[in-house]
């Protein structure tokens, strides 16, 4: 029983002295931290730790932000001193006459008031019926369970609306129909009947046109004899050249025939053409218009109708077609106001600006001009 009372006593001394052991390092950080020299630059890492590890600061920044802090403060300085030396502005006086009072220089008070639309016009119908409809919504009934107000004001003013876009329809289809520049079917009719004569008309120009290029143009067919597509393509300009008798030259890439080329067909090698022309691969159409022009039409193949309609595009975008002949290739494009006739139009803004209608007189000008 004595040993273990003993072995209590030395456990419990040991502990004692661990506890004072922990108390004493930790009241001596304490005072450290307490007596170290408390400096703004130089405190203890434990109360910069939020900073973050120091390389997270360039003091050439900081350097660079005071002296721009200071320089801003300078220059408000500099102003302020300007401003302070410079000589007062004196105000004009200037007599006003109230013809109310027969007096000079008495208040005169002028209320300001938004412009209100005229009553029952277009824009006062833009700005109230959106309100009442509000309104309406919120009460549709009144209390006897009729409809509001407020839902009567609103039909009543749709229904006025409905009848005065009625009446501008009425008055806009008179209009078109009786002036030849607003008339869309004086220049391609619509029904079924003038139609067909329209078009039967656009056929036979294109024909003519087309006859036209025919002779002073040509086209150069440039294939390679292991080229599946320049099989099909070569079928194409068969009967493309039969139906509008254009000559095409055959130019092999290889210095081969295809495998369907007539015997009689006249082959001509390259000799440069295809690397001057930037041609990259086959089949591929150049229209030639001697001496010197040349128009890449197709590099892939390509059926008939795209070919004839590729061929009129490039004349119609070129010069080798007269100005008559590009308004028959293209009718729709007849009465139509051009960018230049549109430029000229937008030198006179500042009439127009004053007087909107004026433009009616305007465009028949530039019309007429023409």
């Amino acid at each position: 029983m004595m040993k273990k009372y003993a072995l209590n006593a030395i456990a419990a001394t040991i502990l004692m002295a661990q506890t004072f052991t922990v108390q004493s390092a930790s009241e001596q950080r304490q005072a450290a931290l307490q007596n170290q020299p408390n400096t703004q630059n130089s405190p203890n890492f434990y109360d910069r730790r939020s900073e973050g590890w120091y390389w997270y600061e360039d003091p050439e920044i900081k350097k660079k932000e005071a002296l721009e802090k200071q320089r801003k403060l300078m220059e408000q300085q500099r102003k302020a001193e300007e401003a302070a030396k410079a000589p007062p502005v004196e105000h004009k006086k200037v007599d006003i006459y109230d013809p109310a009072t027969k007096q000079f220089n008495q208040p005169i008070v002028v209320q300001a008031s938004e412009p209100k639309a005229k009553a029952l016009s277009a824009e006062w119908l833009k700005q109230v019926m959106p309100e009442t409809l509000m309104r309406a919504i919120d009460r549709p009934f009144e209390d006897d369970g009729s409809p509001s107000a407020e839902t009567k004001a609103y039909m009543y003013m749709q229904r006025l609306t409905l009848d005065k876009a009625q009446n501008f329809s009425k008055a806009a289809t008179t209009l078109t129909q009786t002036d030849p520049f607003l008339d869309e079917t004086a220049r391609v009719p619509v029904d079924t009947a003038t139609n067909k004569v329209f078009n039967i008309a656009l056929e036979k120009d294109k024909a003519d046109i087309v006859k036209h290029l025919t002779s002073f143009t040509g086209l150069w067919f440039f294939y390679d004899s292991s080229c599946s597509f320049c099989v099909s393509q070569y079928q194409y300009l068969k009967d493309f050249r039969i139906k509008n008798n254009f000559k095409i030259m055959m130019i092999s890439m290889d210095g081969k025939r295809l495998p369907n080329m007539d015997a009689n067909e006249i082959i001509l090698p390259d000799r440069g053409q295809a690397k001057r022309l930037r041609l990259r691969i086959t089949p591929s159409i150049v229209m030639v218009a001697p001496p010197n022009n040349f128009y890449v039409l197709s590099q892939g193949l390509m059926t008939q109708d795209s070919l004839l309609t590729k061929i009129l595009l490039v004349a119609d975008q070129t010069n080798l077609l007269t100005k008559e002949q590009k308004e028959k290739l293209d009718p729709y494009s007849k009465g139509v106001l051009t960018p230049d006739q549109i430029a000229r139009m937008q030198k006179v803004e500042n009439d127009l600006n004053n007087d909107p209608t004026k433009i009616v007189d305007i465009i028949k000008q530039a019309v007429g001009n023409e």
